[in-house]
């Protein structure tokens, strides 16, 4: 079925399915999906545990806007919100709000607002979300830049960021171009050649600031990164 409007469902209880843009979602309590206007989607209760639910229909002018502010798109059109109670008073607020007045619009209005405020939010989002990636990459690459002088690793990061190793080398790569690892030594690099061009450190040191213990290690992945020696990258700058 085409809409012309949003149309938003969160689930109380039980599971179900919602396929859409060819896929399937099988969600339960405390998750929700979204169907935006012109969209095929379908949706249907689990046989044997089936979902009650809340929706809530709307459209304007701001919607979009709010959207694009989200995680919550057609790519990924499902939420899950561990503020069930505040959710649940929120569809309360509204169903109260029957009377055609302009009392009861302001209400509904604005436990509209605060319903797409709790589900909107980032921090709502599954993991699985295109801004909660970028979330954990910007997190990953704050990390980095704080953190690159020592002996870092993806396990480090990871356990910084409470996510899943591999998942994380997946989402920074994908959304980088490089893996942790490449991106760690790119980084480096970078900030020895600024060493080496605006400072009268040592190549000894140089090496030690952006974390290699071992000098000739330093110069050689300097080298295969920069393609050229350290030493040749200094002369360079100077002729």
């Amino acid at each position: 079925m085409v809409r012309d409007y949003y149309k938003i469902h969160y689930i109380h209880s039980g599971k179900g399915r919602f396929h859409t843009g060819g896929r399937t979602y099988t969600l339960g309590k405390g998750q929700g999906f979204l169907i935006s206007p012109e969209k095929l989607a379908h949706y249907q209760a689990d046989n044997e545990d089936p979902w009650t639910y809340s929706w809530i229909a709307f459209n304007g002018m701001q919607v979009e806007r709010y959207l694009k502010r989200s995680s919550l798109s057609n790519e990924q059109p499902v939420f899950s919100s561990n503020r069930d109670e505040y959710i649940q008073s929120c569809f309360l607020e509204m169903f109260k709000a029957t009377e055609h007045n302009l009392t009861d619009e302001l209400r509904l209005l604005g436990a509209l607002y605060s319903f797409l405020s709790v589900i909107l939010d980032p921090a709502s989002m599954p993991v699985t979300s295109p801004g909660a990636r970028g979330q954990y990459v910007e997190q990953a690459i704050t990390f980095i830049e704080h953190n690159y002088a020592t002996d870092l690793t993806v396990e480090q990061l990871a356990s910084r960021l409470k996510i899943n190793r591999k998942y994380l080398s997946k989402i920074f790569k994908d959304t980088t171009g490089f893996t942790p690892q490449q991106y760690v030594i790119q980084y480096r690099m970078n900030r020895a050649s600024e060493l080496i061009q605006k400072s009268s450190l040592s190549m000894n040191e140089i090496a030690c600031s952006v974390g290699y213990k071992d000098p000739f290690q330093f110069s050689r992945m300097f080298k295969k990164v920069m393609g050229a020696a350290p030493r040749d990258h200094r002369n360079e700058k100077k002729e």
